[in-house]
């Protein structure tokens, strides 16, 4: 019943792909590519100011006197807000990079190319700061600095025994996910390949790489412990 299932997924996505795949291949990208690039302009915009604010307001709650019930719910919250700081942090940087590559690819005028490029920093700038961040949301711990070769894992040396079960779960959803995502975006491209007559052919063998170097790690990290 499970396999059935399965198939009838992919047989809905394959369709799906396939007629999108159609539609889009008859679409000229290079009309809407300003317009996007002004949009994600104003997303990355947006999200910057947002997390700002996150950022003010766990330092807020870090120099706020409380005790008791209060300062584990303030723990909580910063907790929450840290999460959110870093979605919105890391997803400005996907963004602008997204910008930037549509100005380079489309050849837009320099001055979109600067913005884009600013906008990418500023976005690298607030992922790197997550690191500083975390000091405030846990200020019991010694946060190992970003420079540290071993970065990854004394990070996770610090945590508890909870909150490695909650990263692992996280980190194991986000592996078949980004699996799945490639697999789907790899087959979107072949589709569109033959419908359009535009070899997509570079971004499927470097989606395959790719593919194959985060099933490799993955692999072989669980099999060397």
């Amino acid at each position: 019943m499970k396999i059935i299932k399965q198939l009838l997924i992919g047989a809905i996505v394959g369709f799906i792909i396939a007629i999108s795949a159609l539609n889009f291949s008859t679409i000229d990208f290079s009309h809407y590519a300003k317009p996007a690039v002004i949009c994600l302009f104003s997303l990355n915009v947006i999200l910057l100011g947002w997390s700002l604010l996150l950022c003010k307001q766990i330092k807020q709650l870090h120099n706020t006197e409380l005790t008791g019930e209060e300062e584990d719910a303030a723990g909580e919250l910063k907790y929450k807000k840290f999460s959110d700081y870093s979605l919105f942090a890391q997803s400005s940087t996907v963004l602008s990079f997204l910008a930037l590559s549509f100005t380079l690819v489309c050849k837009m005028d320099i001055v979109l190319v600067i913005l884009a490029i600013i906008l990418l920093i500023v976005g690298y700038a607030f992922t790197a700061y997550m690191i500083q961040l975390m000091k405030f949301v846990y200020p019991d711990r010694e946060i190992p600095p970003l420079s540290d070769t071993q970065f990854s894992e004394k990070l996770l040396e610090i945590s508890d025994e909870g909150e490695k079960h909650i990263i692992m779960h996280g980190l194991y959803k986000s592996y078949n996910l980004l699996s799945i995502a490639l697999t789907v975006a790899i087959a979107a491209a072949v589709i569109y390949s033959m419908l359009s007559q535009n070899s997509q052919l570079f971004s499927i063998i470097a989606m395959c790489i790719v593919l194959l170097l985060v099933h490799g790690k993955y692999i072989l990290t669980i099999r060397d412990k």
